[in-house]
């Protein structure tokens, strides 16, 4: 059977999981910020390292399927040169961050990060939300 039959649904999967993804962290950072434990605990991050392996296993599949280059791709360059920064911004407002202020703003420019790459990823556009500018 041809890959094109499961492309919806596997497009339908990476959307899926990049949403998960996102609710998560944004559900997690949120409760970290209102200080309580329960965000921290090892089987939310293991549960969050699953979700955002099959997200990437998802991306990978269907850069193959779709003979997508991501060097070349203007769009997809975007994406994944803002997703070190989403994760790096992640990290520190969920753990790293001493000061809650500062856990405050890492995780504002996380979410911020998240919202600019599903926008680049609607709109097929290095600009994402900008497109309109360019």
């Amino acid at each position: 059977m041809d890959w094109i039959v499961h492309y919806p649904a596997l497009r339908h999967l990476h959307m899926g999981l990049a949403f998960t993804s996102g609710a998560l962290f944004a559900l997690r950072g949120a409760a970290v910020l209102a200080r309580q434990r329960w965000p921290l605990h090892p089987v939310l991050g293991r549960v969050s390292a699953i979700i955002d392996t099959g997200l990437l296993a998802a991306a990978l599949r269907l850069l193959w399927e779709l003979r997508l280059n991501p060097l070349v791709t203007p769009w997809l360059q975007v994406k994944l040169a803002v997703l070190p920064l989403y994760i790096v911004l992640g990290m520190l407002a969920l753990k790293y961050a001493r000061q809650r202020e500062a856990k405050a703003l890492c995780y504002i420019g996380a979410l911020a990060c998240y919202g600019f790459m599903v926008s680049v990823a609607l709109t097929h556009s290095p600009w994402g939300l900008f497109a309109s500018w360019d």
